[in-house]
């Protein structure tokens, strides 16, 4: 089973959704919202699968950078 990880515009900047529930707090930078994103799935068993939206609202998945501990 995966869970899902999308990383989403918000008014407020980027936040992410994860399995359909959107996080309780939006963050300045995609960078923060991925960073959040990262503690919130350590705390999951499950693979991870890192999306993002684009401009035409399709969800692309993202290969997190190297290093970052966001692989599954």
């Amino acid at each position: 089973m995966n869970n899902f990880c999308d990383i989403i515009p918000h008014p407020d900047g980027w936040t992410y959704v994860m399995n359909g529930i959107e996080s309780r707090c939006s963050f300045h930078t995609y960078e923060l919202a991925v960073a959040a994103a990262r503690v919130e799935m350590a705390k999951r068993k499950h693979s991870r699968v890192f999306r993002r939206m684009e401009l035409n609202g399709e969800m692309l998945p993202v290969q997190p950078p190297p290093g970052s501990g966001l692989n599954a």
